[in-house]
């Protein structure tokens, strides 16, 4: 059902220009709620309760294992670093992670609506 990067994920290498890093390292933090260094079953919780979306236990650890390469129930900025590699180089092409962090960005942003009626 879920993505499972596996060993096989660990093997692509990382390969992000600064501007790129940076960018990950704050989509990072948008579900690291309390700057721990990792995101945690809690986070991801925490993220889709604010969302209003229904997910349940067994989603949420299923959407944390996806990601979590060493299984210590912590998806540290190595891993997440190593899903966006996958992501980039086509390795991966689908992530409910993944999915979940470009919601949280995209929920930061103001949006600007325009009726396109004028000044």
């Amino acid at each position: 059902m879920g993505l499972e990067l596996g060993s096989g994920a660990a093997n692509i290498p990382i390969n992000f220009t600064k501007d790129e890093i940076n960018t990950y390292v704050k989509k990072f933090n948008t579900l690291d709620y309390n700057k721990k260094g990792y995101i945690t079953v809690n986070d991801l919780r925490t993220y889709f309760k604010k969302t209003g979306e229904r997910v349940t236990e067994d989603q949420l650890h299923d959407i944390l294992n996806e990601v979590d390469l060493n299984r210590n129930a912590q998806v540290d900025l190595g891993e997440f670093l190593q899903l966006m590699s996958a992501l980039k180089s086509g390795s991966v092409s689908n992530s409910r992670f993944a999915r979940a962090i470009d919601m949280s960005s995209d929920r930061d942003r103001i949006p600007v609506d325009r009726s396109g009626g004028g000044v």
